[in-house]
């Protein structure tokens, strides 16, 4: 009776262990998911209103999340440092799109975020495997001493497949909380890229594509047109109104800009108070007809914060043949700009053409 106390309280305390060692392994799945989550949680402040306030409270309640993990795993010195470097990497990313510095920001991601944290998960990883391992040794173990149980005791088959049935579905829980933890951090991965990939080639402010886009436009070939917009008397209204305003400004004139241009034409922000707008397969013709629509929008007021503004827009319009050289469409567009500028700005002008209205 003696030994077969023995080996079931043996069995009962390996299974114990193996219990452990799988629960570790799901806390470290779930502290890389926390990792990852800050990493896309920081890009949602390029959205307005109080959302980098929003971000800042959730990302003190995920790091909270992450300490208590490392608490409870008791995890070493080496990994705690390489959390916290993983988090400094992350302020400083957070720093510059509060900023605005989202280009700096992409930089930062490829250079150091990105880097820092698939080591930091090839860590988290193999420890996760180790305990695994762990387990499964534990596992092994307990069931050695539980087939030992059985053979002394006949009467205690049933208690014993009882405890391993119910240990099986412990881990079978853990498995599946696992595999749904992956799910979740690949859906967020993939969320992440193509937030990265939008902001790439998308302007922050308007959401309009920006000039990396607009150069990939002018790649794609076949007849193309483009005209370049510049604003008359933006620089007034800000300094006079503020930079919320010209903001407020600036948005509304992409919307108008988006009434003046055909499907399948792309209206594009350059910085500033500059814009173009692509047209695809069209001819002197359309472009003119497009820019005289844009004269006449920007021309009409705009009610901005409170107050009633009037502005202009000078349009330079070039217009590419069946093989175009992107540049060139670029200098000609901005060449015939400057000559409306030179003409006491609001008209457009069609580059090669001494036309001018």
């Amino acid at each position: 009776m003696l030994l077969l106390a023995s080996v079931t309280v043996a069995n009962f305390v390996l299974h114990g262990r193996s219990g452990d060692h799988e629960l570790a392994r799901s806390r470290l799945s779930q502290l890389d998911m926390l990792l990852h989550e800050e990493s896309s949680l920081q890009w949602k402040t390029l959205a307005k209103g109080n959302t980098p306030v929003r971000v800042a409270r959730e990302l003190g309640a995920i790091r909270s999340q992450e300490k208590k993990i490392q608490e409870e795993l008791g995890v070493n010195d080496a990994l705690r440092k390489q959390v916290a470097d993983y988090h400094a990497v992350l302020d400083t990313e957070l720093g510059l799109l509060g900023v605005g510095k989202t280009a700096d920001a992409l930089a930062l991601e490829q250079q150091r975020t990105e880097p820092a944290f698939v080591a930091l998960a090839a860590e988290l990883d193999q420890l996760g495997e180790a305990e695994m391992t762990a387990a499964g040794v534990a596992k092994n173990i307990a069931d050695l001493t539980l087939a030992l149980a059985m053979i002394a005791v006949a009467g205690l088959i049933g208690l014993l497949l009882y405890r391993f049935e119910r240990e099986h579905r412990i881990a079978r829980r853990v498995t599946d909380e696992m595999l749904h933890q992956q799910s979740i951090a690949l859906e967020t991965l993939t969320e992440h890229e193509a937030l990265v990939r939008h902001q790439a080639l998308h302007d922050p402010l308007t959401g309009l594509p920006n000039r990396r886009a607009l150069s990939a436009l002018l790649a794609g070939g076949g007849r193309q047109a483009l005209l370049l917009v510049d604003l008359d008397d933006f620089k007034p209204v800000n300094d006079q109104l503020g930079h919320a305003a010209g903001d407020e400004l600036l948005v509304t004139v992409a919307r108008r800009l988006h009434r003046c241009v055909r499907e399948g034409d792309s209206v594009v922000r350059l910085g500033g108070d500059e814009f173009a707008v692509f047209v695809q397969d069209g001819d002197a013709a359309a472009a003119v007809h497009v820019a005289e629509r844009i004269v006449d929008q920007i021309g009409e007021p705009f009610h901005i914060a409170g107050t009633t503004v009037h502005i202009g827009a000078s349009v330079g319009v070039a217009v590419g043949a069946d093989v175009v050289d992107g540049d060139l469409l670029l200098r000609e567009a901005d060449e015939a700009m400057y000559r409306v500028k030179q003409a006491n700005k609001g008209g457009y002008a069609v580059a090669g053409s001494a036309h001018t209205a």
